[in-house]
């Protein structure tokens, strides 16, 4: 598949699951604040792999995750029909960590500069 067609479509998929999400189509009252970072498609289109970053606390993230998972059909169906795919690939959640790490990295920047 042409390259340029996967990332465009993950720019697509990544646009339409965060109006999901932020427009409150999802009925689950367990997700909270979420975001949805980055999508990784597999070359044959066959999975994409949704990179998500949960804000709060341990246990509001826990159940977010949770809610999220039992969403994903519901998820999978709305993208296929919104975009109009012939075939939608199966959607597999990870936790993206990277705006936390990110947070924590700059956190020591400023404590090592304002520290002395």
């Amino acid at each position: 598949m042409n390259e340029i067609r996967i990332k465009r479509l993950e720019v697509l998929m990544a646009r339409e699951l965060s109006q999901l999400i932020i427009r409150r189509r999802l009925k689950d009252e367990r997700i909270g604040l979420v975001s949805v970072s980055r999508i990784s498609l597999a070359p044959d289109l066959s999975t994409a792999t949704v990179f998500i970053s949960p804000f709060g606390t341990e246990e509001e993230n826990r159940d977010t995750w949770h809610g999220m998972i039992s969403a994903l059909k519901h998820l999978q169906s709305t993208v296929s029909r919104n975009l109009r795919l012939r075939q939608t690939p199966r959607l597999k959640l990870e936790i993206d960590t990277s705006i936390k790490e990110g947070d924590r990295i700059i956190e020591m920047i400023d404590s090592t500069e304002y520290g002395n």
